[in-house]
């Protein structure tokens, strides 16, 4: 487990992979509902802070704001299956597949939850506007439990390839 703690240093590619995940669902979710996309950010930007961001033209419904994490919850699906049922070697295999496909969007979902619930304004408040409040709270709570569960099972019950 403790050379697992290397691919920390591949955290910043890690995070833009994400970014393009996020915003890229935006994107296609708003071209899907017939908008053209003006403007797509995949690296922080400081003034303001974003970490990445999509721009259109045209309207568009609540599902562009959730589309990343619709995403994000299939993507996660996918990459648990990958891993409780072709067990991928080597284990580098396997780690990127937990990393990229479980970490990830759970960590898309709780920053983004998290940053709504400190009072920013970001998809989620726009989600909470379109949507019933409980309805998109349950969705997070729910798929974020899912998520801690499937990386606590996959990582630390199952352990993966090479170790014993």
């Amino acid at each position: 487990m403790k050379k697992d703690l290397r691919w920390l240093l591949a955290f910043p590619v890690y995070a833009i992979i994400a970014i393009i995940v996020h915003e890229g669902s935006h994107a296609l979710a708003a071209m899907a509902e017939g908008a053209r996309i003006t403007k797509f950010v995949f690296w922080p930007t400081f003034h303001p802070v974003h970490f990445g961001y999509a721009h259109w033209y045209g309207p568009t419904t609540w599902f562009t704001m959730a589309a990343p994490y619709f995403s994000g919850l299939i993507v996660f699906l996918v990459a648990l299956l990958i891993v409780l049922e072709a067990k991928p070697r080597p284990r580098w295999v396997w780690l990127n597949i937990l990393i990229m496909g479980m970490a990830l969007p759970f960590l898309n979902s709780a920053l983004n939850y998290g940053y709504y619930l400190a009072g920013a304004q970001n998809d989620i408040t726009k989600l909470v506007q379109c949507l019933h409040p409980m309805a998109v709270h349950l969705y997070f709570v729910l798929t974020m439990l899912l998520y801690a569960w499937g990386l606590y099972y996959c990582y630390f019950r199952k352990k993966g390839p090479g170790l014993t």
